[in-house]
């Protein structure tokens, strides 16, 4: 997946006014189905310190918040979609999934929905969830099967279509996941579109 960041920073910008309408009218109404089957994986525990990496217009943040989580933090490339997350009851900061502003281990749950289809070098990004997750922390990482880039519009999508092809990054984000975590579990939903992988980093 490679499509430039300058690029998806400005396509989230323009969106951000109406991004939450778009999703949910994308999901058929079940987007916040979608983003508590993430939030069961991740298993929050009250006073937990919680990072929504991706975090968009803050939509996990009312989610998460119910759960009684002690810090919540977010971050996200498009400071219009930041705007209005920061009205959402987390510390946000704008940042790159892959060079992350958080010190090792800052993190009970990390939280990443959504995002890894659309950032170029997801693998870094990987890394970087890793790292700022304490251990014996769990990272849930929660994803689409569509065709890759779709999201961001029929130019970038039908653009990675002729250069990579139709990819499904789901086994290769599980394999991946495997290597840096223990417990690594896949769940599928909306017909098999949705996938939710969870894992706990090593103690």
């Amino acid at each position: 997946m490679s499509v430039p960041r300058p690029l998806v920073r400005r396509i989230y910008d323009r969106r951000a006014p109406y991004y939450d309408a778009v999703v949910q009218a994308l999901a058929l109404g079940r987007d916040s189905s979608y983003r508590r089957a993430a939030l069961l994986a991740l298993d929050a525990r009250s006073g937990d310190r919680v990072l929504d990496v991706g975090c968009g217009t803050g939509r996990n943040f009312p989610l998460l918040a119910r759960g009684g989580v002690g810090a919540l933090a977010g971050c996200d490339v498009s400071a219009r979609s930041l705007a209005k997350a920061a009205g959402r009851g987390a510390a946000v900061a704008q940042a790159d999934a892959a060079r992350l502003p958080y010190r090792d281990g800052a993190f009970d749950r990390v939280l990443c929905t959504y995002v890894l289809t659309s950032v170029d070098g997801w693998r870094r990004a990987l890394d970087e969830l890793v790292r700022v997750l304490r251990p014996g922390g769990r990272l849930v990482v929660s994803d689409d099967r569509l065709p890759p880039g779709w999201f961001l519009g029929p130019g970038p999508m039908l653009g990675l279509l002729r250069r990579e092809g139709w990819v499904d990054l789901h086994r290769d984000v599980k394999a991946e996941m495997e290597k840096r975590l223990r417990g690594v579990a896949l769940r599928f939903l909306h017909l098999r579109t949705i996938y939710v992988i969870s894992g706990e980093k090593a103690a």
